[in-house]
């Protein structure tokens, strides 16, 4: 991986994890994830119209992978919102963002990618590293901590994020191939950007469409203004990380290096909003570090 690939990804990680402190703090709904979603696609709007305009029309399997990222994208954001009304950040951050890891890293390898021993060591840590955060005393062990509904919806949310994760090389890979050369990487990665997230919003529209889900609708639209601070982040931090994917030859030291932002939300979820600052969970955030630091040696 480049330095300038391993930069933007290390600065994704920082906003992401600021964003999901944001959201944790509003208790946030699907119906927010999807004013948050409209929002910042409607400000990349302008740049869609501009690129999608200078060739012909992109493949017909293109839109369907597009379909295919939203709609991973739609079960990791919903998910996503249905654990912070359950768990704290330190709780469901970390297994959302550490689990895709080891789930992108199969994928990769079952595609022909081969990944060196010393990363699956790097994966294996940053996994072992989530497992340990929802445990309150290694006196105390109780399985049973894997089965609160927090931990259950961030499983449902990391499953969401390794499908997008996948979807997203395949389709810049296809925009790479049918766009002129000259046609900047950062360009194409935050066309892209914003086409998903109006897809993802579309997608959390029907996830919302029942009586509560309508509800949702109206606090949402009530809090617009931190809805759509939100949607920014999310697509600085996102489009970042597409950019990083342009510049990597295998998308599984991305989605790994990206889980810096687990330390980080930890480190915050404490600091600001006063959450235990348990020592399994400690430890397990210090083996996620450990764990970067072998995938980034690879």
């Amino acid at each position: 991986m480049s330095g300038l690939a391993l930069g933007l990804v290390v600065l994704s990680a920082v906003i992401h994890a600021a964003w999901n402190l944001l959201g944790k703090s509003r208790r946030p709904s699907p119906a927010f994830f999807a004013v948050a979603s409209f929002g910042a696609g409607g400000l990349l709007l302008p740049l869609i119209v501009t690129v999608l305009g200078t060739a012909a029309s992109l493949p017909g399997v293109f839109w369907w992978v597009l379909l295919g990222s939203g709609f991973c994208q739609m079960i990791y954001l919903a998910s996503l919102a249905r654990a912070y009304q359950q768990a704290d950040v330190g709780v469901v951050y970390p297994i959302a963002r550490a689990l895709p890891v080891l789930m992108v890293a199969v994928v990769s390898t079952l595609l022909g990618q081969s990944l060196p021993v010393l990363v699956w060591l790097g994966m294996g840590l940053v996994t072992v590293g989530c497992l340990l955060v929802p445990v309150v005393s290694f006196r105390h062990w109780r399985w049973q901590a894997y089965g609160q509904a927090g931990c259950v919806w961030a499983l449902l949310a990391a499953l969401g994020t390794a499908g997008y994760s996948v979807f997203d090389d395949r389709a810049l890979a296809i925009m790479a191939g049918h766009y002129p050369s000259f046609m900047a990487p950062a360009l194409l990665a935050f066309t892209y950007l914003g086409m998903q997230f109006v897809v993802t919003g579309s997608w959390l529209m029907l996830w919302c469409c029942h009586r509560e889900g309508r509800r949702q609708w109206r606090q949402s639209w009530a809090d617009w203004r931190v809805a759509l601070l939100t949607g920014v982040m999310m697509g600085g931090t996102y489009g970042l990380v597409l950019l990083a994917m342009s510049l990597t030859e295998n998308v599984s030291y991305v989605v790994a290096l990206r889980q810096l932002s687990i330390p980080v939300g930890v480190g915050l979820g404490i600091w600001l909003l006063r959450e235990p600052a348990h020592r399994p969970r400690l430890i397990g955030a210090g083996l996620v570090c450990a764990g970067l630091v072998a995938v980034s040696l690879k």
